[in-house]
């Protein structure tokens, strides 16, 4: 063979080579971008089983290496609300909060992103709670957080699933205010301070009308008034609830207070003003007779954590829009609870489960 077959020969033997190492780098790197994609779902997978066995600390471990190695990976997305979820169940509510902002962050238009921002809430809630549990005598920091994100919920999820738990945390967070403001006033006013005893009460009766600490807060401030030489008295009864009617509510009248079995009753396909719920039934129901609401309300009990919670209800509507229109002319101190509007069909449902 002559010598330039020879090169020729070996320049077609190479380029082969260089040819089939280059597919073998191809397949290399497709083979390598399939591992990755399996991996990430193995580590996933590892940290929810370790969730259904119990154990949160390695479901911690398992979602935090996925979103380390895998950022932008559709596993370590999910594997975010996991590792809150997981922070949650421990009890370590910093770091499930700040895990959740992270995520509203990155993926606000996340189809699961109601559930980050209920689990934020929540955990911000029970933080709040376990403080006025312990004896706090001034308004932690941890209440307003609570209170703003649960209304942040609350907002963008006007009518999502998690509404009427939302509302509910609303106000046990608003009584147990009440609740301490109205005592810290009384202390006040024992102590001698009739000034910031008025002050602390007065807080209440702007803010908290429809708490159960309401007629104590005016008593307080009447009391802390007259020692100050001040005329303002503060009135001894909470102003009527009703607003307007209007030619829409369809609701008949009637002398008795309607109850769950008469919710029951009603179409589904209507619409209700959820106005405000407590803890404390023969508050709600003298509150009811207080403002003359008889006619027009109703309130139901349901169970939550094993406590019965009752829920105001005013008017019956044949649309959203009319029922949005009602709640638009309630009374500003029903406003500040953030009433909303709820199909009565979604309510039975509820008392059903």
């Amino acid at each position: 063979m002559r010598p330039s077959n020879t090169v020729y020969c070996f320049i077609a033997a190479f380029s082969l080579l260089l040819s089939g190492c280059a597919t073998t780098a191809q397949n290399s790197s497709e083979d390598s971008q399939a591992n990755q994609r399996m991996s990430a779902n193995a580590i996933y997978n590892a940290g929810k089983e370790a969730m259904n066995t119990g154990d949160h600390q390695g479901a911690i471990h398992h979602f935090n290496t996925l979103i380390t190695q895998y950022p932008v990976d559709k596993f370590a997305r999910q594997g975010q609300l996991e590792l809150a979820y997981a922070y949650h169940k421990i009890g370590q509510s910093s770091s499930t909060i700040a895990t959740t902002e992270r995520f509203i962050n990155d993926h606000p238009q996340h189809k699961n992103s109601d559930y980050a921002y209920y689990l934020r809430a929540l955990s911000a809630y029970e933080m709040a709670i376990r403080k006025l549990d312990a004896g706090a005598t001034v308004i932690p920091f941890e209440v307003p957080m609570a209170l703003t994100f649960l209304n942040e919920l609350s907002n963008h999820y006007p009518d999502g699933k998690y509404s009427e738990d939302t509302h509910q945390r609303i106000n046990t967070l608003n009584e147990r205010v009440a609740q301490l403001l109205v005592f810290s006033a009384q202390q006040q006013l024992d102590q001698g301070n009739p000034a910031r005893a008025a002050l602390l009460a007065k807080q209440v009766v702007d803010d908290h009308i429809t708490t159960s600490a309401i007629q104590q807060a005016i008593i307080i401030t009447n009391q802390a008034y007259k020692i100050l030489g001040l005329n303002n008295s503060i009135a001894s009864m909470v102003p009527a609830l009703v607003p307007t009617p209007t030619s829409t509510n369809q609701m008949a009248s009637s002398k008795t207070i309607r109850d769950t079995d008469w919710l029951m009753s009603q179409g589904p396909q209507l619409f209700t003003i959820q106005l405000l719920g407590t803890e404390n039934e023969a508050l709600l129901r003298q509150q009811i007779k207080n403002g003359g609401l008889t006619s027009k309300v109703a309130y139901y009990k349901k169970n939550r954590d094993d406590i019965a919670w009752f829920s105001l209800i005013y008017g019956s509507y044949t649309s959203r829009d009319a029922a949005l229109t009602a709640s638009q002319s309630l009374p500003a101190s029903l406003r500040k609870n953030k009433p909303w509007i709820r199909k009565i069909g979604d309510i039975q449902a509820s008392l059903n489960e």
